[in-house]
């Protein structure tokens, strides 16, 4: 909308600020984050935000989380390009693709967060939990370099791109020997996104490397 303000709230750690980031940069769209005020889930924060999470974009009086609502949003208003498709099956297998890196997959990871630095052995049970997501992933994913099955990446492709740069650093930090499809990997290969995969990943080290100095 001409003329309209956007904030986007967002932190460099948050997985999900980085899916809406690597989405942005596929829209072509640039839309500067700023830190919620007051800190993530803050009283001033929830006075702007209810839902106090992030990444949250506000316009005037419009308020509007999640990744995935946001990316759609911005789709449906014609800011950038559109991250979903217009046929309607391959729409719908876009928005399924994306449900299931957030909320099979990425949830498998967040359980790890707690071993980092722990100096404890990872339960098989958590290897499984993240194994199992990875495989109907790939299997989903055919023969193409892309998550989203097409010849340009979309949506899904943020998502597994973000939780895939995660679950790297921990599987590096926690010695857990993954068998990690390529698809995670391809959004650097995409001269759009691959700066800003190796700026997460950099926030993603010195994370794991304050929590492990902390242990």
């Amino acid at each position: 909308m001409a003329g309209v303000e956007r904030i986007l709230y967002g932190l460099p750690i948050s997985v999900y600020s980085c899916k809406l980031r690597l989405a942005l940069a596929l829209k072509g769209v640039v839309l500067p984050e700023t830190p919620p005020p007051g800190g993530y889930a803050s009283a001033t924060y929830r006075a702007i935000v209810p839902q106090g999470t992030i990444p949250a974009l506000v316009e005037g009086d419009f308020v509007l989380t999640e990744s995935d609502a946001i990316v759609e949003y911005l789709d449906e208003t014609g800011i950038g390009r559109p991250l979903l498709p217009a046929e309607p099956r391959a729409r719908a297998r876009a928005r399924a693709l994306s449900r299931l890196v957030d909320t099979r997959l990425e949830p498998a990871v967040r359980a790890l967060f707690p071993l980092v630095g722990a100096g404890q052995p990872v339960p098989e049970v958590a290897r499984d939990a993240i194994l199992r997501p990875l495989e109907i992933l790939e299997k989903l994913a055919g023969d193409g370099p892309y998550l989203s099955g097409l010849s340009t990446p979309g949506l899904p492709d943020c998502g597994i791109w973000a939780v895939g740069t995660v679950l790297e650093t921990l599987d590096e930090v926690l010695g857990l020997h993954l068998p990690l499809p390529a698809l995670i990997r391809a959004g650097d290969g995409v001269p759009a996104t691959a700066t800003h995969l190796a700026t997460y990943r950099a926030v993603l080290a010195d994370w794991a490397a304050q929590k492990a100095g902390a242990a």
